[in-house]
């Protein structure tokens, strides 16, 4: 009868003080019950918020790790530079940059030239 039903029904019998409580619990919805006892009754639920399903769920499994950077002759580490070759390379890039700008303003005086 309950595999039919929405609910399965069981009750509860205290003889010694007269008491009987009823129990409901949903097939639809596991962890839902309803319990009462004279005329009142209250409702709980503890689940996972999942419906029942015939086949019992399993969550996709996750994407494989990702494999590590290959590390061969293209990739290499070098020290870091020293503080003098770091001056000396801002001195080098500082002279690229003024010959630069005084070839642009060659190039603009000569245009105005013309």
């Amino acid at each position: 009868f309950s595999s039919l039903c929405c609910f399965d029904l069981s009750s509860g019998i205290n003889a010694e003080y007269g008491y009987a409580a009823a129990i409901l619990r949903s097939n639809l919805w596991p962890g839902a019950y309803t319990f009462g006892l004279e005329k009142k009754f209250e409702n709980l639920y503890v689940g996972w918020g999942h419906k029942y399903t015939a086949e019992s769920y399993s969550p996709p499994a996750p994407p494989n790790t990702q494999e590590e950077y290959p590390s061969g002759v293209e990739v290499t580490e070098v020290p870091d530079p020293t503080v003098d070759e770091e001056r000396a390379l801002q001195a080098v890039q500082q002279e690229q940059l003024d010959r630069e700008a005084e070839e642009a303003e060659m190039e603009e005086d000569d245009d105005d030239d013309d």
